[in-house]
């Protein structure tokens, strides 16, 4: 069996997945594995149970999410600071075009403005028209 070190960034991002998914869960996770990333790791026929990811494993890959999770409130921060009120939507689309997020899927940006608003660093301060969705969404700004 390899280490985690030893996996390639996109079986490391799977077993990441499948790794947080069971954090919330007492079920055992039913793989889905189309790429056999996981071939390697020891999984009953229910699927990939937590007793089966290493400790260390579980560790690394909070760590990771924690740590990317962190820099994204920072680079949204930034950007309300730097652009002024924006939407989820052009935050997503913003983060992708700096390459830290793969697609411009709003809930990259979402889950982190909930952040910062509970933490009071940003705030609500329009409403307008999503070009994407036709709905009316909220347009956030950084405290000042």
């Amino acid at each position: 069996m390899k280490s985690i070190t030893e996996l390639s960034q996109a079986q490391r991002e799977a077993l990441r997945f499948w790794a947080l998914d069971a954090a919330g869960s007492k079920d055992p996770i039913t793989v889905c594995d189309p790429h056999n990333y996981l071939s390697k790791f020891n999984y009953g026929k229910d699927g990939l149970s937590m007793e089966n990811i290493p400790q260390e494993t579980r560790r690394e890959s909070y760590a990771a999410v924690t740590q990317d999770t962190a820099a994204r409130r920072r680079v949204i921060l930034e950007m309300l600071t730097e652009h002024g009120g924006m939407t989820a939507r052009e935050i997503a689309v913003e983060l992708q075009k700096r390459g830290i997020t793969p697609t411009d899927e709003r809930n990259y940006a979402a889950p982190r403005l909930s952040e910062l608003l509970e933490a009071g660093k940003i705030e609500a301060v329009d409403t307008k028209i999503c070009d994407h969705s036709g709905r009316s969404v909220a347009v956030w700004a950084a405290k000042g």
